[in-house]
């Protein structure tokens, strides 16, 4: 059997008008009493009270049931009010409160089955106590029936929210994740640049050692530790999504990186009034051809082309097969996210062009 994946109480955590709210409406239950107080007599009038008492306490503990286990807080309540009903009409009012519970914890089937156990409830009381009386019968159905269709109305209010929120909380996972990847593609462009250049001075620093050439090797290592610093900066600016590209100084910084590393470099940029997000963007997609470049090129000439229809980023190194790797795959994202497409060539060298739809801005 399918069980009931609606697990929810009437009563919410924080709002205790779902418990007590609705008990203003059960006030009902002492109107014969108020309007015929002279007709009752004290021990009538205890056993009303109590009968009201008993009421309130399995009321409360269907609306703090989730689901189907209402059923049996429900249930006595339906049979206070039967048999109640010997005493004062006023347990009409107690058959809606019933109904209204079972409108809003349990599936339909079972909700309508609860329904028509009220009504013959009703009519048990009739038959029992002799209440052929139109101010008990018709007021006793007319409102099990309207609570009945509230509370069903509630049902779906309420699973209508739950829905929301799922849909809310899969969106919010679905940012984390992007947010992650994000970091991830940032940390590899950046990490990956800066520790390339690390290798490659410290390589740098320790045959200019061997040759005795100590002054110049104390200038790489101060620069290793300067990248270092500037490395350690930026990654954490990158992780609190801080960091701020400037993509005249990034091209700038990059070509004096190439130069030191024996490639000539070509530059040409027409992008000035980018937008913060693009900057950074197209500063972060040249950085990590760069750091391409300096890994695996054999080459010693870098064109980097720059205008708002494409980015163009070529060396003349001699390629004969390659794969697409992490630094390729983030390149291909960022592109996309511009709008563009990535074309990849290893003709005539390595070639990188960015192709944009729109133009940047």
């Amino acid at each position: 059997m399918k069980s009931d994946s609606f697990r929810q109480s009437l009563a919410i955590e924080k709002k205790p008008y779902w418990v007590w709210g609705p008990l203003v409406f059960s006030s009902f239950y002492f109107l014969p009493l108020i309007l015929s107080f002279e007709q009752f007599a004290a021990l009538d009038i205890f056993i009303i009270v109590m009968i009201y008492i008993t009421f309130i306490f399995y009321y409360v503990k269907a609306a703090n049931a989730k689901g189907e286990d209402a059923l049996i807080p429900v249930s006595i309540i339906v049979i206070i009010a039967t048999f109640g009903a010997y005493l004062t009409l006023g347990t009409q009012t107690l058959f809606g409160f019933a109904c209204y519970f079972f409108g809003f914890n349990f599936r339909q089937k079972k909700g309508v089955l609860g329904l028509v156990a009220v009504a013959l409830s009703i009519f048990l009381a009739v038959y029992l106590f002799d209440l052929n009386n139109p101010y008990f019968i018709a007021p006793a159905l007319i409102i099990s029936i309207a609570l009945y269709f509230m509370g069903r109305a509630e049902r779906r209010e309420r699973i209508h929210q739950l829905s929301e929120q799922k849909s809310q909380h899969q969106i919010e996972q679905l940012a984390m994740i992007a947010e992650r990847e994000r970091i991830a593609r940032d940390l590899h462009d950046l990490a990956g640049h800066s520790l390339s250049s690390i290798a490659l001075k410290a390589e740098l620093a320790e045959k200019l050692i061997v040759n005795d050439n100590v002054e110049q090797a104390q200038s790489e290592i101060k620069q290793v530790a300067a990248i270092s610093r500037d490395l350690l900066s930026d990654i954490r600016k990158a992780v609190t999504n801080m960091k701020q590209f400037n993509l005249t100084k990034q091209l700038e910084f990059l070509q004096e990186e190439l130069t030191q590393n024996g490639f000539n470099v070509i530059v040409n940029n027409e992008l000035t009034n980018l937008s913060t997000a693009t900057q950074k963007t197209v500063s972060l997609i040249v950085t990590e051809a760069c750091t391409n470049i300096l890994r695996h090129s054999k080459g010693n000439e870098v064109l980097i082309d720059i205008s708002k229809e494409l980015i163009s980023i070529k060396d003349n190194g001699i390629v004969t097969t390659f794969k697409s790797g992490n630094g390729i795959n983030g390149i291909k994202q960022r592109t996309e996210a511009l709008g563009g497409e990535l074309i990849v060539e290893n003709k005539k060298g390595f070639n990188l062009t960015m192709n944009f739809q729109a133009n940047l801005s």
